[in-house]
């Protein structure tokens, strides 16, 4: 059973607390003996469970009994686990970030354009911006699938304000988009297309280029971030309402 050493048991501590959720409450002599592990490993790996809350210890007469906790403790240990992460994880990308090095990720495919707008709206603060120069119409929307439904209720929930600069002959086309909440929409003339689509947020830049298959160019980095900021409010006071 390899989930118990996926969620953070190592691989004896894993087979003891089986080994006792099969006997039920035991002297330690009986681990030792269906084991055949070493003494000193027995009672380290019995500590640590205990630590973990998995085992429990008693003592009558002298002797030493340990009994297995129910397995609903691994689903409290691991909600425990993943709140821990959820609070550490702005701190970790605030880390990131304030590298002088931009990171530099290519990926391809559908999945890695859906992969994109999840993180973005993911890591913004709650009334924050995500920006995007260029729509790509149908094919943003075919690709993203249901996904986009999802994504969209989030970041209205999260009160992320979307601000979208795309071209005339896509304004029919986003006025009936459902998930107008936070959302603002201006549009350049057609005489300029742009074959990509530019996402700007926190302190990345994605541009997606809509080939066959669609290429997402992540780029981390402040100040490549404010420029790209920059330019954003260039071209939004030049497009129309």
């Amino acid at each position: 059973m390899n989930i118990l050493q996926e969620i953070g048991l190592t691989e004896r501590e894993a087979e003891i607390y089986k080994l006792l959720l099969k006997l039920g409450e035991s002297p330690v002599s009986v681990i030792l003996k269906n084991t055949g592990f070493h003494p000193q490993v027995v009672y380290r790996v019995i500590d640590n469970l205990v630590k973990k809350g998995l085992v429990i210890e008693s003592t009558r007469r002298h002797r030493k009994y340990v009994q297995a906790e129910s397995p609903r403790v691994l689903e409290r240990l691991e909600q425990y686990r993943m709140e821990k992460l959820r609070i550490a994880i702005p701190e970790l990308i605030e880390l990131q970030a304030s590298s002088k090095e931009a990171m530099v990720r290519v990926a391809k495919g559908d999945a890695a354009v859906r992969a994109l707008r999840q993180r973005g709206i993911d890591e913004l603060k709650s009334g924050a911006t995500y920006s995007i120069i260029g729509g790509s119409g149908d094919r943003f929307y075919n690709v993203m699938g249901d996904r986009y439904a999802e994504i969209e209720r989030k970041r209205i929930k999260k009160r992320i304000t979307k601000r979208l600069i795309s071209f005339e002959h896509e304004r029919a086309k986003f006025a009936k988009d459902p998930y107008r909440e936070h959302t603002e929409f201006r549009y350049l003339s057609d005489d300029f297309p742009i074959m990509t689509s530019t996402n700007i947020y926190g302190n990345t830049v994605a541009i997606i280029i809509w080939s066959s298959e669609p290429i997402v160019i992540t780029i981390e980095s402040y100040e490549v971030a404010t420029s790209y900021k920059e330019y954003f409010q260039l071209l939004w006071r030049m497009a129309e309402v």
